[in-house]
């Protein structure tokens, strides 16, 4: 695979085009950061003077997407090997494809999914996180190992102060009568005109209530009044809330544990 330059920026978002509700984080992560942060790195892949694939690694996470599905996976898998990423994510197409590089590792599937009416479920205790309650959220994330299986508790916590700081993402909490923190959602990326949730979170204890269903509604709330494009990634459990609150399905998701 090619390593990008910003020579090759207008380049890539033309391959993307209007295809970003497939590889949101991909697209708004290059954005937001082009190719002049320390932790966002991207390779392409082309044949015949056409791209095929494009890679972009964020801190310790890999975006890989192909708008065809036709790409060549073992120089894909190469440079996965080279950079020891904890994931890669993308289409389930797309992971697919690069799977059987890596036998022995987890393939996890979800759904990706766009709000396409907003239904106003919400919750009316749900408050908007400040950066002193963000902490909080990691732990309780850390206690997931799907939320927080891939990171060290230092580096979930120092790209939510990141994106707190940046105006990237936003969190929205739930707490009990004691004060407790039990659930959070959110979004793990944003620009002015699109977002990505993410983060999304009940203690054990407090689900099957529908307390998800109107968290999330409480982001989104937030979210459309901005004018913003919401994109979500899920998996099994959250299928209910995202209905409740409005998203369509765009496709499968799939995640590979390295």
């Amino acid at each position: 695979m090619i390593l990008a330059t910003l020579q090759d920026e207008q380049r890539i978002f033309d391959y993307i085009g209007k295809d970003f509700g497939r590889c949101a984080y991909l697209y708004i992560d290059l954005k937001k950061y082009g190719f002049d942060n320390e932790n966002v790195h991207l390779w392409y892949q082309e044949k015949r003077g056409e791209i095929q694939a494009i890679l972009l690694q964020y801190y310790n996470g890999m975006h890989l997407y192909s708008r065809t599905g036709n790409y060549d996976p073992e120089d894909v898998a190469e440079v996965v090997r080279e950079q020891k990423p904890a994931m890669v994510c993308g289409m389930k197409e797309t992971i697919g494809k690069l799977q059987p590089f890596f036998p022995s590792k987890k393939n996890e599937l979800g759904k990706v999914v766009q709000l396409n009416e907003y239904t106003g479920i919400h919750d009316e205790k749900a408050t908007r996180a400040t950066r002193e309650e963000l902490g909080e959220i990691v732990d309780l994330l850390m206690t997931d190992e799907v939320m927080g299986g891939p990171y060290t508790r230092d580096l979930l916590y120092k790209q939510f102060l990141e994106r707190y700081d940046t105006g990237f993402g936003r969190s929205f909490i739930r707490r009990n009568e004691e004060g407790i923190l039990f659930a959070h959602s959110g979004t793990y990326a944003e620009l002015s005109d699109i977002a990505v949730i993410s983060g999304g979170i009940v203690d054990p204890k407090y689900r099957c209530h529908g307390e998800y269903a109107r968290l999330l509604g409480s982001v989104c709330g937030s979210l459309v009044e901005e004018g913003k494009t919401v994109i979500s990634y899920y998996y099994k459990v959250a299928a209910w809330s995202h209905k409740q609150v409005g998203f369509e399905e765009l496709g499968d998701w799939a995640k590979l544990e390295m």
